[in-house]
């Protein structure tokens, strides 16, 4: 890897380096910003060293470099990919092929809701799958479960009754607040008996 100066002199591409004064010479420490996570590592010097041979230095206590990963987030990464290479079992494949033709069968995407008696619950049952992962399948495939016009219309109603009832309480206390004042005036004589 070819540089144009020193990066970790210049504090570039997540490089850093710090000097202080130690016994008989300068001593520097070369750091490593890891771009996943906040760890930071670090290299002490004795002597001047050019980013080529730090870099290397890095990599060999277990970094990747461009970007910067720590030994720690590569070792989750390599666990990760473990974890995701493994490969299901006929069963587990046979319980997803189920599902998802359970789901065809059984969801209307367009509608965004099941048949009746149908549910994420019940194809669980079925396929003996846990409902999250055909909860999350669905979703990701078939979209999100919606609510029948008719309760779309119901949640309309009740939030235009619920303003009706906001407008009327306001007009309600209004008109109240002015026949206490009416009250108020004809009990301390300021306002006459009209009659």
């Amino acid at each position: 890897m070819s540089y144009r100066g020193h990066p970790y002199r210049e504090a570039r591409l997540g490089r850093s380096i710090s000097t202080r004064p130690g016994v008989g010479s300068l001593t520097s420490t070369a750091a490593l910003q890891c771009s996943r996570c906040p760890h930071k590592g670090t290299l002490n010097q004795r002597a001047r060293m050019p980013p080529e041979a730090i870099d290397e230095k890095f990599k060999q206590a277990g970094w990747a470099l461009d970007p910067h990963i720590c030994p720690g987030c590569r070792a989750r990464a390599s666990q990760e990919r473990k974890t995701m290479s493994a490969k299901p079992s006929p069963d587990a494949m046979r319980a997803q092929a189920s599902m998802l033709t359970l789901l065809q069968t059984h969801f209307d995407a367009a509608k965004g809701r099941y048949a009746k008696d149908w549910s994420d619950q019940k194809i669980a049952d079925d396929t003996k799958l846990a409902v999250s992962v055909v909860t999350e399948f669905r979703e990701a495939v078939f979209g999100p479960i919606q609510e029948p016009e008719e309760i779309q219309q119901l949640r309309s109603d009740i939030t235009a009754l619920e303003t009706l009832q906001r407008e009327s309480n306001a007009a309600f206390t209004a008109q109240i607040a002015s026949l206490r004042s009416q009250v108020a005036g004809l009990s301390s004589g300021k306002l006459r008996r009209v009659g």
